[in-house]
């Protein structure tokens, strides 16, 4: 099922259906890039922004990073415009990756390479907000343990399913990895379709 059109308070709604107990369709709305692109990429600013978390997954897959999602979010999933007057800023990302192979069972591998790049470039937020204008956020699924896990779900799902001040209910998206999907949906940017 598509992501869904923005509610009548320029949200995406949380669940889609009359009872939220029993809403099959509901937040995070999974997403291919292409998708995105297609839904939300409707003024140059938001294919700017587009264009820039397409360029930050290709730093991930450059990395090795081929598999995870991305929790897509702020209001670049809002329909601002309309409620405040003005472009979305930024897109806020959260990503829950699983490390490259060639770090799995390599500690000393991953503290002499993947650790270096992952504070360094992956959750650097000042960093991939200047260039890239994101709120990166992330976590290494194989590398967390169950507890770590379930704890950042929960605080990212929270923070991510409701707006911080007037703390309205609403939806956001989950982007899975995929280097092809991402090269179709840079292209679609490129011509402008």
């Amino acid at each position: 099922m598509p992501v869904p059109a923005f509610d009548a308070r320029g949200l995406l709604p949380p669940f889609l259906g009359a009872n939220s107990a029993i809403a099959p369709s509901r937040s995070p709305y999974p997403s291919l890039m292409t998708e995105l692109v297609s839904m939300l990429g409707g003024t140059p600013e938001r294919c700017n922004l587009l264009f820039s978390l397409l360029k930050y997954r290709s730093l991930l897959h450059s990395f090795g990073y081929v598999d995870g999602v991305q929790f897509i979010d702020g209001s670049f999933v809002e329909n601002v415009e309309t409620r405040e007057g003005r472009d979305p800023r930024d897109i806020d990302i959260f990503s829950f990756l699983i490390r490259p192979v060639q770090y799995h069972g390599n500690d000393p591998l991953w503290q002499s390479t993947g650790f270096a790049q992952w504070t360094g470039e992956i959750v650097n937020q000042s960093l991939n907000k200047q260039r890239y204008q994101l709120d990166t956020y992330a976590i290494a699924v194989d590398q967390a343990g169950p507890l770590q896990l379930m704890n950042e779900t929960i605080y990212w799902y929270s923070l991510f399913s409701h707006k911080r001040v007037t703390q309205e209910w609403k939806g956001f998206v989950a982007v899975p990895l995929n280097a092809s999907d991402d090269q179709t949906a840079l292209s679609a940017i490129i011509s402008g379709s």
